[in-house]
């Protein structure tokens, strides 16, 4: 069997996130394995580097999947881009080693949240980013980002709902700067690379950040989270629309 590593981008909007249900939701992971099973003749699994929820997005989502025969990677890119729906596209496509496994081989997966501080949603940006219309404080949020990296319980920063015992995560590097499109010029970008992210993580860390850059929170707040481990002591969880899972790295 020969290993092929994928590249892959969606649009989370329709999605009820990327890992297939049993209820047979609509997801990212359900509509590429229809795609490779009717593309080989035979049911096919997949591996994939991060686990996105319902309405995450992925601008370089990692996969892989094995198959028997040795493939035209530029004409299996093309069919692959025909046969999905509008909300998925196989950027790049490449054989790699029998046992590269694109979760366990992850060293750190970077995730970037979009927020338009405005007086109005932008119609383009819409589905991929929120709205505050409160003006932000750019530098507060900066200083206070620092607080996050290293390696650290994240117990505060995740939804009680993780049933993962070690939430203890090292963030690796984390930023804040403004991106102008559309015309905009206040857009925030909130990146964060670490070397795994528990659930509802970055949402929770993006909210906290979000009331310090309001004047609603204190940068102190942060550390006193950090070393009582109580979800209620961070901000509020932000809409799972801005996030995207913008990249993932190997050795």
């Amino acid at each position: 069997m020969i290993n092929y590593k994928a590249v892959i981008e969606y649009d989370g909007t329709e999605f009820c996130g990327f890992q297939i249900q049993p209820e047979g939701l609509r997801t990212v992971q359900g509509e590429i394995v229809k795609v490779l099973s009717r593309i080989f003749d035979k049911e096919t699994k997949i591996a994939y580097a991060g686990r996105t929820d319902t309405r995450v997005h992925a601008a370089n989502q990692v996969i892989n999947f094995k198959c028997g025969e040795e493939l035209d990677l530029y004409k299996f890119k093309w069919s692959l881009n025909l046969l999905f729906p509008k909300d998925i596209s196989v950027k790049f496509i490449e054989k790699v080693s029998d046992t590269f496994d694109s979760r366990r081989d992850a060293i750190w997966r970077e995730y970037s949240y979009f927020v338009v501080n405005d007086n109005y949603q932008n119609v383009f940006l819409k589905r991929y980013s929120i709205l505050v219309c409160r003006k932000l404080n750019l530098d507060l949020m900066i200083k206070a980002c620092k607080a996050f990296i290293g390696k650290k319980d994240f117990t505060s920063f995740c939804s009680p709902s993780d049933d993962k015992k070690n939430k203890i995560r090292e963030v690796f590097e984390f930023e804040i700067f403004k991106n102008e499109s559309f015309g905009l010029s206040e857009i925030f970008v909130f990146k964060i690379k670490a070397n795994s992210f528990l659930y509802n993580m970055v949402r929770i860390i993006v909210g906290t950040l979000l009331e310090i850059g309001k004047g609603v929170r204190d940068i102190s707040t942060i550390e006193y989270a950090f070393k009582n481990n109580n979800r209620d002591l961070a901000g509020k969880i932000v809409e799972a629309k801005g996030l995207f899972l913008t990249g993932v790295g190997y050795k």
